[in-house]
């Protein structure tokens, strides 16, 4: 998403990456339909490998062997530790180093090189995770810029009695009379709080809870163990038909618990996190339930431009909802001002325009 918002700036991108098809051809059409960006003008070099072992490591080789060709470019971003030491420590070179978690054991005397290198512009996605960068080295970084994730430009709400009959062609169970349909977009891992929806579908038999992605194998066990006909498992879809879905339920929502879990042992993100899915919701138009934690305080005020709860009270979330759906004025209010905080900070262009300024700084 990033890279596709600089190309259409006219930026020439370069993005190094390791590929899942055989075929490097297959590469673009692959994330048009996955991602619903086309990154004009762009090259992607990367390698097809079965093998996963070390992959942040052979990326880091490849774009090293890849810059040394040169010419040289004008600003490099660097979300790999293992690139961003080799260019920044060991070469010198300015460049961007954007960082969404905090590293231990070796990578962590990296990170503190790579963050403290006076060549280095640090960028981060919360000021919670500047937070914790400093208080975990003990140092915070020569340079920092706080940019939170985003969404697509040019998203636009639809109306609310537009919304059933589209989101039918996603979901066919939204069809039938239900009093509201709420969505919820994600992964399936723990602390994402799909406990919290699953109570609500147990206290609200006549709401319809979708809940989209995760992977197979935890998509298949929720499946087999789910008790309420009014809660549907619907699995992965392509992110331009998630969108779509998200811009036609009647509730967002984002249960989020206190410790949040990416998939990798050990990598809890729930101190500082800037997930996309929630600038993805607020481009929507659609009234956001948050979980009221720290880092979601950063963008989302309660009352505001969502609703916050405690993510440990399941019933505060159902009372919200009934909130929701008794007053649609408040439901509109809520979906409107957080559709256009996003217009007006949060999407990838805005962003993209910020790493160029930012790139322009440390050079």
């Amino acid at each position: 998403m990033q890279s596709d918002a600089l190309a259409r700036m006219g930026v020439e991108v370069s993005l190094f990456a390791k590929r899942s098809l055989a075929d490097d051809l297959e590469v673009m059409p692959a994330v048009r339909e996955a991602y619903g960006v086309g990154l004009p003008g762009s090259r992607i070099v990367s390698f097809y490998s079965r093998i996963s072992r070390a992959d942040n490591l052979r990326i880091a080789r490849l774009a090293a062997a890849n810059l040394r060709r040169g010419p040289w470019p004008d600003a490099i971003l660097s979300r790999n530790l293992y690139a961003a030491f080799y260019l920044s420590v060991l070469r010198r070179k300015p460049l961007l180093f954007e960082t969404h978690q905090l590293e231990y054991g070796f990578r962590r005397s990296m990170q503190r090189a790579v963050m403290t290198c006076p060549s280095v512009t640090t960028v981060v996605i919360s000021e919670n995770l500047l937070n914790c960068l400093q208080g975990h080295h003990g140092v915070g970084p020569s340079r920092a810029v706080v940019l939170r994730d985003a969404a697509p430009d040019g998203i636009e709400p639809v109306p609310v009695n537009a919304r059933r009959a589209k989101l039918a062609k996603v979901a066919p169970e939204a069809t039938d009379s239900w009093v509201a349909v709420c969505g919820y977009f994600g992964q399936l891992f723990s602390g994402r709080g799909v406990e919290v929806i699953e109570a609500m579908a147990e206290a609200r038999p006549r709401v319809l809870f979708l809940v989209f992605g995760g992977a197979d194998s935890d998509v298949a066990s929720r499946r087999a163990n789910n008790r309420y006909s009014n809660l549907k498992y619907l699995g992965y879809v392509p992110h331009p038909v998630g969108q779509e879905a998200m811009q036609t339920v009647d509730v967002l929502l984002m249960p989020y618990q206190e410790n949040v879990s990416i998939g990798v042992t050990g990598h809890d993100t729930g101190r500082w996190m800037s997930p996309m899915k929630m600038f993805e919701y607020m481009a929507s138009g659609v009234p956001i339930i948050s979980s009221d934690l720290p880092a979601l305080r950063e963008v989302l005020h309660d009352n505001v431009n969502a609703l916050l709860v405690d993510p440990r009270d399941s019933g505060g979330w159902v009372a919200a909802l009934d909130r929701l759906i008794a007053d649609p004025a408040l439901a509109e209010r809520l979906g409107s001002r957080a559709h256009e905080d996003y217009r007006s900070e949060y999407t990838w262009g805005h962003r993209a325009r910020s790493i160029l300024a930012a790139a322009a700084e440390g050079s």
